[in-house]
This record gives structure tokens, C-alpha cells and sequence, in this order.
């Protein structure tokens, strides 16, 4: 479906023909900053919508950004031209300019109205009062240069322009657009793309008793053990499902998950204190409350649902009294407590990931420009770098300081 609407922006030196492959974060800023600076731009989108990835963001709130970003929240300091060139305040700025305003839980940054709808809303507005020109349900099937002019081919029509950006995302939720088939289309022109793996996802598990506190929430640090060696440790809000884990934190957790081998188990607590606090609290309470039955016991430290899931794993009357538990018992009882495990079978994979595990190797790649050195006049931008943030609004501030920086070096 093409879109095409009158604007009068008065165009400033070389205007061009861009063309940008993907509608999303990074393809739709790129395409309002590029129209900005007075280029012709064209968004080639292989959906029936743009922009539809970035409503599921944030649970639907739409975590724009955050207010401590550094190249340490990222895999690797290539980032750090784009974000100190378009920085997160620059970003909150930029959003005021298409009259998004901001509101922060923590460092996190979100929409006012804490909707993902109002962003794409005004961002659909902007592209139309700018006339950018949008066509979706249009996959690009071939990019070819020749004569420093390059066709774009989609499954209808081809186009010709004088640059080409790769917006295109990873492989992360297919069912929005990201399904990885253009990394096929930049190795047909020479780039080299790394492994790919999903991030920022949720992890699963083969225990049967999860189903019982599935929806029950606890702020914590879960620590990733892999053959008995502790390789990550995050912090923030665990939430059980019937699957298995999922919160922040254990979105982190997930790209070691992915990417490394071994037997792998999260131990964390279940209690919001530090172990070497609660531990002698909890001893303290065994002996002044003895009379208890272990259920009044528990009820006040635990969710009320773990209580019986906590006494099934240690085969535990919840009505003992907590004088007939032995010292032996309550210490186990306790480590359950306080080091909970979980045993990990996987990921929920790239459907339910918000980031992908590589891309283009960054080495094909000028870090100030995003132009391809392998093709001139090609640029690759956002996710389909091998670029990934942690969880917190990173993702989406790396799509778009990569799309304006690019933009701007057109």
C-alpha cells in the first residue's frame, strides 16, 4: 500500500533518492530525519503495518530509553560514537519535537501516557506531515548496484535510488517482521553475518510444580550457574510462569542462556533482603515462634502461593507445628528459601525474544556513518548490526541514535 503526501520542506543541498528496507524503530527515524535534511525517502516495509514491533515493547509502554546509557550496556564499544552523538537526553528532546512527552519509573524512560500506542501514533503523524513516502506489504526480495545507482526489488515492483539503508532488524519476534531473511540478502553483496541466537526472552523449565505459583512476582538476584560455575548475576523483579522464569533480570540471563553450553540451573531468593540479613532473622523466628504451624510461619515472609509450593519440595506438612521441625530441617528449609533453583531447559526462542544475538560484523561497518565498507552508499543500521543492549530501553536508544547519526552523515 503506497502512502504518498504533498509536503514543502525546503530542500538543502544534494537532495537524494533513499531508500530504507524495515518500518521499524530504526527505519522510521532514519526516514523522518533523512526527509528532515530534505532527501526523497521511501520506507520499504514487508508487513501490512510499520512500526508494529515497537507497540509490544515495555509490555505496551514503550521503554524508550534510559537515563544511564554507556557503552557497557552493550556488547561492544562500537556503540559509543552513535550514543554519545545522539545521547538519551538528545533522544527525550527529540521525542518533545513530535510532541511525545516522557515520564521515568527509575532509570527507565517511557511516553507520558505510558502506551506504546501514543509514540506510533505520533510517529505515524510526523511521517505524514513530512510525505514520506510508505509502502507496506512490500518484502525486498534483491538489492543490486550498478553504476552507483542501486535497484531495490520487492515482490511487486523495483525501485531505484542513490542510497540504500538496511533497516531490517534481526530475527527476533518473526511474526512482527524481524525473520533474519535480509541477513540473505547482505551476504549476497559481500557482508558477513555472525551466528545469531535470540536475547532478551524468557527461560524455561521442565519442573511440573511451576503451573501452581505461576504469576508470582519476587525482587531479587538471580544468579545463572552453568556446570556449577556462576557466570551472570543480575538484580530486579522474578516473575514464575507455568513455563518457567521470566522479569528483567532474567531476560538478561537469557543471551548466556543461549549462547553457552552445559548444564545450566538460577538460583535466587525468595525473600526481598539480602541472605546474610534474613538468615539470622529467619533463626530468630524459628525459636520465638515455635508455636506456629509452618504455614502461619512461611505466610509471613513468603507469597502466600510459594507456601505450599516450598512444602511440597521439602515434603512438609503445612500445618506442623514449627517445634516438631528439627534444626537439620529448617536449615534446608532456609537454603530453599534463600537459594532457590530452578533448573533451566532453554528459551522461549527467537518468537518470544525482543533482541537478536549478532548481525553484520561490526569490522563492514564505519561506526560514525553506518556506511558499508564492503558496498558504498549502503548503510546498515540498528539491530541488524551485531549490536544487542540489555534489557531497560537500550535496544530501542541504539536503533535510534544509530538511525539519526546515519542520517545525518547521508
Amino acid at each position: 500500500m503506497r502512502v504518498k503526501i504533498k509536503y514543502n520542506i525546503q530542500r538543502k543541498g544534494n537532495q537524494m533518492k533513499i531508500i530504507i528496507i524495515g518500518g521499524g524503530v530504526s527505519g522510521i527515524f532514519a526516514a523522518i530525519e533523512s526527509k528532515r535534511v530534505g532527501h526523497q525517502v521511501t520506507v520499504l516495509e514487508k508487513k501490512d503495518r510499520i512500526l508494529k514491533k515497537m507497540l509490544t515493547t515495555g509490555n505496551g509502554r514503550c521503554n524508550l530509553t534510559n537515563l544511564d546509557v554507556s557503552y557497557k550496556n552493550y556488547n561492544s564499544k562500537f556503540v559509543t560514537e552513535a550514543i554519545n552523538g545522539f545521547t538519551n537526553e538528545n533522544f527525550i528532546d527529540y521525542l518533545k519535537s513530535v510532541a511525545i512527552f516522557t515520564t521515568c519509573e527509575g532509570n527507565r524512560v517511557y511516553p507520558q501516557t505510558l502506551k506504546a500506542q501514543t509514540v506510533v501514533t505520533q510517529l505515524l503523524e510526523e511521517l505524514e506531515e513530512l510525505g514520506v513516502e510508505v509502502i507496506t506489504s512490500s518484502p525486498v526480495l534483491k538489492v543490486e548496484k550498478e553504476n552507483n545507482k542501486f535497484t531495490v526489488y520487492t515482490n511487486e515492483e523495483k525501485f531505484v535510488a542513490d542510497r540504500v539503508v538496511f533497516a531490517t532488524g534481526g530475527c527476533s519476534s518473526p511474526k512482527l517482521g524481524s525473520d533474519g531473511k535480509s541477513f540473505a540478502i547482505l551476504k549476497s553483496l559481500g557482508h558477513k553475518v555472525t551466528n545469531l541466537y535470540p536475547a532478551l526472552t524468557q527461560i524455561t523449565s521442565d519442573s511440573k510444580d511451576l503451573k501452581s505459583i505461576s504469576g508470582v512476582k519476587v525482587y531479587s538476584k538471580p544468579r545463572l550457574y552453568i556446570d556449577d560455575e556462576l557466570v551472570q548475576e543480575e538484580e530486579g523483579e522474578v516473575l514464575f510462569t507455568d513455563y518457567g522464569l521470566s522479569g528483567p533480570p532474567i531476560l538478561n540471563l537469557s543471551k548466556a542462556v543461549n549462547i553457552k553450553s552445559g548444564n545450566k540451573y538460577i538460583k535466587f531468593s525468595l525473600v526481598n533482603y539480602s541472605d546474610e540479613k534474613v538468615k539470622d532473622e529467619l533463626y530468630n523466628m524459628y525459636y520465638m515462634l515455635s508455636h506456629y504451624s509452618l504455614k502461619r510461619w512461611l505466610m509471613g515472609i513468603i507469597d502466600k502461593k510459594l507456601v505450599g509450593y516450598i512444602c511440597k519440595k521439602l515434603n512438609l506438612y503445612q500445618d506442623i507445628p514449627m517445634s516438631n521441625i528439627d534444626e537439620k530441617a529448617f536449615e534446608k528449609m532456609v537454603e530453599e528459601i534463600l537459594n532457590h533453583r530452578i533448573d533451566i531447559s532453554g528459551t522461549k526462542g527467537f518468537d518470544n525474544s525482543q533482541v537478536t544475538i549478532g548481525g553484520v560484523e561490526l569490522s563492514q561497518v564505519d561506526e560514525k556513518t553506518f556506511e558499508s565498507k564492503v558496498v558504498k552508499g549502503l548503510y546498515i543500521i540498528g539491530e541488524a548490526l551485531d549490536i544487542d543492549g540489555i534489557c531497560g530501553g537500550y535496544n530501542i536508544q541504539w536503533a535510534v541514535s544509530s538511525a539519526v547519526m546515519m542520517s545525518r552523515n547521508l
